[in-house]
């Protein structure tokens, strides 16, 4: 699967006209990460990260209309995301010190991307082991909740 997933993404930003040195998949636990080495991140990663998250759902939409499962993928370009989520980390941190200092039952994250929302609840999982987290909201005000178990 990481062959077809290099692949496909190669076509589109081919396509797409991109410059890259290199592009490579490798698959964790069910989820697909594909990073693309390249002197033109700009060019991909877009405002805001609005190009990346185009080119990756485009290449998960291709992804699941070819086996007909879906499929978890996220691309990197030059670790662009990666930073982004230890930034996350590091707010959903400060907040979870915040909560404890001032004895609050419960504290209610800002809202994220549903992707985003997973790896945070994943996040507080690992690393906290007396919290738990869910989801509460609809749409775009979606967040999670993080309280003690």
């Amino acid at each position: 699967m990481e062959t077809i997933i290099q692949k496909a993404l190669k076509i589109l930003l081919d396509k797409y006209g991109a410059n890259y040195d290199c592009v490579t998949v490798v698959e964790e636990n069910g989820h697909y990460r594909a990073s693309i080495e390249t002197p033109d991140a700009a060019k991909i990663i877009g405002r805001n990260g609005a190009t990346l998250n185009a080119l990756q759902t485009i290449l998960k939409n291709m992804l699941w209309t070819q086996n007909e499962e879906k499929m978890f993928v996220t691309i990197d370009v030059d670790g662009y995301r990666q930073e982004q989520y230890e930034r996350v980390y590091e707010r959903v941190k400060k907040t979870i010190e915040l909560m404890k200092e001032r004895n609050l039952s419960e504290v209610k994250l800002d809202p994220m991307r549903p992707f985003t929302r997973r790896l945070v609840h994943l996040w507080i999982a690992e690393n906290y082991p007396d919290l738990s987290t869910d989801s509460v909201g609809e749409g775009m005000d979606r967040a999670v909740r993080v309280h003690y178990k």
